[in-house]
């Protein structure tokens, strides 16, 4: 005898097939969103430079696989109802509602006899169903098609992409590199902060420029803007230095070493200190030499020993020089009193000096720091292999040049001059002379002057000589730019406010910026140039 339970394990054998044939049916449709996703995501990452191609393709092995399979899941695990599998089934294997019959008289009548036997002819029908057969697990051919269309795009994208994974190579390279001049510049400031050598306002002044350049760095991390961020910076710092501060240091640090080398004299600790760079701890050891304590001897010694620091920073540092001449003339006429004032004051300044060799210093190593990073940026994006391209064309044609003049100077080994003429290479004798004089009432030449010649090059200055520029019209008749009758002598009149064109040329100066075609030592200056007409 049949019972419900009978048919509940027959309609469980087939709902597990409904679950497989929904859930391979929406993996293909999971696959379709999923190849999609991934060129969408793949074709805006390489627009945006964001991906490389291993990137590339991880991100499109990773959506073709994840999405589908959690699609899929996702129709596998979805609940069926039994009383609506029953009417599902009862539809597919035309059973005439057999099965949602019987259930539903399973929940009202179940001792009836008529529903006993109805649950009966259920079950039997059921036995012979086949669902592998009549539930067959198949895709739409439309389907595939997608699938298989999106898959060759992506394909097109990854064999033939190599100029933009090769641009989005360069723009990691130039973000990597940001990102390390970004951390030294952290390391930078650090530093600073610790330098004893420098005042706090030294070192706020230092570290304020610092953080600006920063702060541009992560505003602005393109190529162009790093690079002026930090060539910026860098005039800035250079503008802090001095070449007399620099002699300076120099000058103190020569004396320090001939005064370390006289042991026992009283300016060996100020000797050793200035020989080692540290002129601010030399200026602390001048400042507690106790002249009271000296006898004749070494008093005399260190008059003498001031003299020479005298003379060695006259011409660099006036003030220090006269403080430790007054010193040395002090002991000399053994005003005690004075010259330790005097060696007060020589330490006071000794340690201002100090502070600004350490300022000095300190904003040259940061210039050129900064420097060699915008290098550095500039090579990561391809600028530096371009510019040494272009130095190796330039080479190959100057040495070809010298070549050909050498070459032409061989062809006349017997005699000097200049001029053009054509002829075979054999010699050629002409006619000989006549023996009538020469006129003698030549008149005067045009001394090599000539009419002028209007000379027009449609070209960029730095350019590769293939680009036209073209600039766009005012709007108004008869105003015509670069072109008439003009000479060089007369005055001209502009009839086009620069304003209107320096949105145009300032877009051309960060193009040249980007490709490398300008050297890194004329970007600040031509920056600076667009700086100041800036509207």
């Amino acid at each position: 005898m049949a019972t419900i339970h009978d048919l509940s394990n027959t309609l469980n054998h087939w709902t597990r097939r409904l679950r497989i044939q929904r859930a391979f049916k929406w993996f293909l449709r999971g696959l379709i969103l999923g190849l999609a996703l991934a060129f969408i995501v793949g074709v805006y990452g390489l627009f945006q430079l964001i991906l490389l191609r291993n990137e590339f393709l991880a991100v499109t092995l990773a959506l073709t696989l994840i999405i589908p399979i959690i699609i899929s899941l996702i129709a596998y695990l979805w609940p069926v109802q039994p009383i609506h599998a029953a009417r599902h089934f009862d539809r597919v294997f035309h059973l005439g509602e057999r099965m949602s019959t019987a259930f539903e008289l399973h929940q009202t009548h179940s001792s009836n006899p008529l529903a006993t036997r109805q649950l009966e002819d259920a079950v039997n029908i059921a036995r012979k169903i086949k669902p592998s057969r009549d539930i067959p697990l198949q895709w739409k051919k439309s389907e595939l098609a997608y699938a298989l269309g999106i898959a060759l795009l992506i394909g097109l994208v990854w064999f033939r992409g190599e100029q933009w994974f090769e641009s989005a190579r360069q723009a990691r390279a130039v973000e990597q590199a940001i990102a390390k001049e970004a951390a030294q510049i952290e390391e930078t400031i650090q530093q600073i902060q610790a330098n004893d050598a420098l005042t706090e306002e030294q070192k706020q002044e230092l570290n304020q420029l610092l953080e600006q350049t920063q702060q541009s760095l992560q505003e602005n991390p393109s190529l162009e803007g790093s690079v002026s961020a930090l060539t910026t910076t860098s005039e800035k710092l250079e503008s802090m230095s001095s070449a007399q501060t620099e002699q300076m240091s120099q000058a103190l640090q020569q004396t320090g070493s001939e005064l370390a080398k006289q042991e026992g004299g009283p300016l060996q600790g100020v000797g050793e200190a200035l020989a080692q760079g540290n002129i601010v701890n030399a200026a602390s050891e001048l400042a507690n030499i106790n002249v009271s304590e000296l006898n004749a001897s070494e008093a005399n010694q260190l008059a003498n020993q001031l003299d020479a620091m005298a003379d060695s920073l006259q011409s660099t540092n006036p003030q220090l020089a006269q403080e430790l001449q007054t010193a040395a003339d002090a002991l000399r006429r053994g005003d005690m009193t004075a010259a330790q004032q005097a060696l007060q004051d020589a330490s006071q300044s000794m340690a201002q000096a100090g502070q600004q060799v350490a300022m000095s210093q300190t904003a040259s190593q940061t210039a050129q720091q900064f420097n060699q990073g915008a290098g550095q940026i500039m090579a990561a994006g391809g600028s530096g292999q371009s510019q040494q391209a272009q130095n190796d064309q330039g080479q190959g044609q100057q040495a070809n040049g010298q070549g050909s003049q050498n070459g032409q100077s061989g062809q006349n080994p017997g005699g000097t001059g200049s001029g053009n003429g054509s002829g075979d290479a054999q010699n050629q004798t002409g006619p000989e002379a006549g023996s009538n004089p020469i006129n003698q009432n030549n008149g005067p030449g045009d001394g090599g002057q000539e009419s002028y010649e209007q000379i027009y090059a449609p070209s960029l200055l730095g350019g590769d000589g293939n680009t036209t520029v073209n600039l766009p019209g005012s709007g108004q008749d008869g105003d015509v730019i670069g072109q008439g009758p003009t000479d060089p002598s007369q005055p001209g009149q502009s009839l086009v406010p620069y304003t209107e064109v320096y949105s145009q040329y300032d877009q051309f100066n960060r193009q040249a910026i980007e490709n490398g075609d300008i050297p890194v030592d004329f970007m600040s200056i031509i920056r600076n140039y667009f700086d100041s007409l800036q509207p």
